[in-house]
């Protein structure tokens, strides 16, 4: 079975052009999102990936439009690889792993990304060592930063002056309610 996947950023966008382009190809069914390229809670592309069966063909008609990255990428193909499944982008032709130039591509940007990957973990690791032994703390810093303390205080102010309820008064401060009543608690303590 041939299938599609077609997706948009916004319900501003239309997919009336993809699914075009995709009845075009030959797909049989089309799953769809309207939701952003990095979400990754995209109930069509779930719906579509249960359903896959070997010997299927997937085409979207733009590899942005189903891969988030290019770790996705490769990680998708995969799955595709290990359903016996076929891919197809159609404005990259160059994306097709039902030919042995396709697949060889895939394989190409596998390879980097695992490159990349390991650079990205060897340049980790030795940042860390290096800061231990200039002795750098690492981590996050303990505390509540100025900045929260000035919304905290506007907040407090609102609550407490203007019978404002602390939701609003949250909102107008710019700072969370979980954040507030960290600041209070945190103040509360030094009181004690």
């Amino acid at each position: 079975m041939v299938l599609g996947y077609a997706r948009v950023s916004t319900k501003d966008q239309s997919l009336d052009s993809q699914k075009n382009l995709l009845k075009k190809a030959g797909c049989e069914k089309i799953y769809s999102d309207v939701a952003s390229g990095t979400k990754e809670d995209r109930k069509g592309l779930k719906r579509m990936l249960e359903h896959l069966r070997d010997g299927d063909t997937v085409i979207t008609y733009k590899n942005d439009r189903m891969f988030r990255s290019l770790r996705n990428m490769i990680d998708l193909i995969d799955v595709f690889n290990d359903k016996g499944i076929h891919f197809k982008s159609l404005s990259e032709p160059e994306f097709d792993t039902t030919s042995a130039n396709g697949k060889f591509l895939l394989q190409i940007f596998a390879s980097v990304a695992e490159f990349e990957r390991n650079l990205i973990s060897e340049r980790t690791k030795m940042g860390l060592v290096n800061a231990r032994k200039r002795k750098k703390l690492l981590g996050r810093p303990k505390g509540v930063s100025n900045a929260i303390k000035d919304k905290y205080e506007y907040a407090k102010h609102l609550y407490d002056n203007r019978d404002i309820p602390i939701r609003e008064a949250c909102s107008r401060a710019k700072i969370s309610k979980t954040s507030f009543y960290r600041v209070e608690n945190e103040i509360s303590q030094k009181k004690l």
